[in-house]
């Protein structure tokens, strides 16, 4: 499988990436079903109190930021009412688009269940109402219990893990040579666009486009796949693999093809796999459609094989004897909070404990190879060693 491949787990050390594993709710922000707050009264509310942004949601993957309503209606009240519905909809999308692939059990569950039975809270990051017209950038949390409960009950497997950090590096070779940095390169463009935009499990990361790291990392060196400057890369962009993601124009009797390979390397710039291949493209460097179309097959097929290998299951149980060996009841407490926190881990029963550790039973609702990526996200690792299963960090 390709996941199994691609996402080695000792490459995996981030923790939900994005946000703080803390959760300090705001002094406003209280559960309830569709809770509007204000954070600066007036018609005009500003950005959120410094640390706000990395608190919004304990888990990331339920929670949307910076959706942007501009909402007109026969009244100000009205367009408000109007807007903030229009946009918990739109959260609630994104977040199912994340968890569930599957278009069609998707729009079921969409269909058979209202947002704001899942809604935790929501946060106003700035308003404006005026006559008719209401305009904001809200900040969406949803209950992530009530929606896998929903989702075992609806029969459904779903994904929430976040994946290691990627760094995605397009390239583009012909004749005028090999380039990373070009602005007006569709293919370059276009994946730092997709980049930006994309919303799903894949944790993708990108280099600032600046002189300093144009010279440091050529078009040529990328291409060539170098590991010293692979490594050099994936270290400046806080990741743990580096996706290589070339279009390259050759003329077959006098016919110009483009082949375009996406490779996934690991941070010491060794290849890992390859991810996918098109071969003999009729040159698509001034179609941006065709472009876009070949980006979005290989982040599918990216995406597809992280979910898949990372599937939660509600309706399957399996269990797992491990050992936890840990040096201090801070220690034990604490590992029991990472097997808390693990949604494949359905629950967990204690067998024995000592000074040296402790013999627990999971329960699980999903595959061994996505208990490990589960453990990885936490900085810790299963492992085999011969007469028993051991998670340590």
């Amino acid at each position: 499988m390709l996941a199994a491949l691609i996402f080695r787990l000792g490459k995996f050390n981030r923790v939900y990436c994005g946000f703080a594993s803390s959760f300090r709710r705001m002094t406003q922000l209280v559960p309830a079903k569709l809770v509007w707050v204000t954070l600066i009264s007036g018609l005009m509310v500003g950005g959120a109190p410094n640390g706000a942004e990395a608190n919004l949601c304990k888990e990331p993957v339920f929670g949307v930021k910076s959706v942007q309503v501009d909402q007109r209606a026969a009244t100000a009240s009205l367009a408000r009412d109007e807007g903030m519905q229009k946009a918990a909809e739109t959260a609630f999308g994104r977040v199912l688009g994340r968890l569930l692939l599957n278009t069609d059990q998707r729009d079921q569950f969409i269909a058979a269940h209202s947002y704001d039975h899942f809604s935790d809270f929501v946060q106003i990051v700035k308003e404006n109402s005026l006559d008719q017209r209401y305009i904001a950038t809200l900040d969406f949390c949803f209950n992530a219990s009530l929606l896998r409960q929903a989702m075992v009950t609806a029969g459904l497997n779903w994904s929430e893990l976040h994946s290691p950090n990627i760094l995605v590096i397009p390239v583009w070779t012909g004749p005028e040579g090999t380039h990373a940095w070009h602005r007006n390169n569709n293919w370059i463009t276009g994946w730092r666009n997709d980049v930006n935009a994309y919303d799903g499990l894949l944790s993708f990361r990108q280099l600032a486009q600046n002189l300093t790291n144009e010279r440091q990392f050529r078009g040529e060196d990328i291409a060539l796949a170098t590991p010293a400057k692979l490594a050099a890369a994936a270290r400046l962009g806080d990741a743990q693999q580096v996706m290589v993601v070339e279009a390259a124009l050759d003329f077959i009797a006098g016919k110009p093809e483009v082949t375009i390979t996406a490779t996934l390397y690991d941070d010491a710039g060794i290849e890992i796999t390859e991810i996918a291949r098109f071969e003999k493209i009729v040159r698509p460097d001034s179609k941006p459609a065709a472009l876009a179309d070949l980006r979005a097959a290989i982040i599918q097929k990216m995406a597809a094989s992280w979910h898949s290998a990372n599937l939660i299951d509600g309706g399957a149980t399996g269990f797992m004897t491990v050992f936890i060996p840990v040096s201090s009841v801070k220690d034990w407490a604490l590992r029991l909070a990472d097997l808390s926190e693990v949604a494949i881990i359905q629950n967990y029963k204690i067998l024995s404990l000592n000074t040296n550790g402790g013999q627990v039973s999971l329960r699980l609702a999903g595959s061994r190879e996505a208990l490990q990526n589960a453990l990885a996200a936490r900085q810790l690792q299963l492992v085999d060693e011969g007469d028993r299963l051991v998670i340590k960090p």
